[in-house]
């Protein structure tokens, strides 16, 4: 349990970034091969890890700012713990190094997923980003930004809008569109909110963050 703790708290991060280099370098290495839909979905694949540093390395606390968001009564506890972002952000890397690899065989349906990503990443940060400045507008708070807005709105946007533009300019179908929102919304149910809903039940104080990390100084 030691080794499971210790992965949860910080080493995944490492891999998770390590991930994300050499997600980079294939990029690099295929680039005059690979197909436009592919770049997209591997570009995908290397936000996602810097986003991640952004919401849990610096500034850090996204978590803190979602729990608050799920009206957790402690939101260093549950719902997302170390263990359950572990889960959500390493599986979803996971998941879109597998769906960069079989870009080809479902083109639309990757290219789609690329889009609701951005988008679904953005619309939270910035639900969330809301609902702290509300919280702390009268600590000092002056923006809506949260851990995750950089990355949301600066490259995760910038993307979905190039998935869409390539879209517009490929013929497809309905079930090609639903089945790369179903990929998305299969990440958003097992790897978001099943663990959180185990998490709400157990409250495990054992993989409880230990800093609120950008908020820290609004909660002094």
């Amino acid at each position: 349990m030691n080794m499971l703790k210790k992965w949860c708290d910080k080493t995944w991060l490492y891999a998770v970034y390590f991930l994300g280099i050499v997600m980079g370098c294939a990029l690099i290495w295929n680039w005059d091969s690979w197909e436009q839909s592919q770049k997209l979905v591997c570009i995908l694949a290397i936000l996602v890890p810097m986003h991640i540093f952004e919401e849990n390395s610096f500034p850090a606390g996204f978590y803190f700012m979602n729990n608050v968001g799920f009206h957790s009564e402690e939101p260093m506890v549950y719902p997302q713990n170390q263990c359950t972002n572990m889960v959500t952000n390493l599986g979803a890397e996971i998941v879109l190094i597998l769906v960069t690899v079989s870009t080809l065989k479902i083109e639309v349906s990757a290219v789609t997923l690329v889009v609701f990503f951005g988008l679904g990443e953005t619309i939270n940060h910035t639900r969330s980003g809301i609902l702290m400045y509300r919280r702390y507008r009268e600590k000092g708070k002056k923006t809506v930004y949260g851990p995750g807005t950089v990355t949301s709105w600066c490259l995760m946007i910038p993307l979905s809008v190039a998935g869409i533009k390539w879209l517009t300019e490929h013929s497809f179908t309905g079930m090609q569109i639903l089945g790369g929102i179903g990929i998305f919304m299969g990440i958003a149910v097992f790897l978001i909110l099943l663990p959180f809903a185990i998490s709400i039940k157990v409250k495990s104080k054992r993989f409880a963050f230990d800093d609120k990390g950008y908020f820290e100084k609004y909660e002094k």
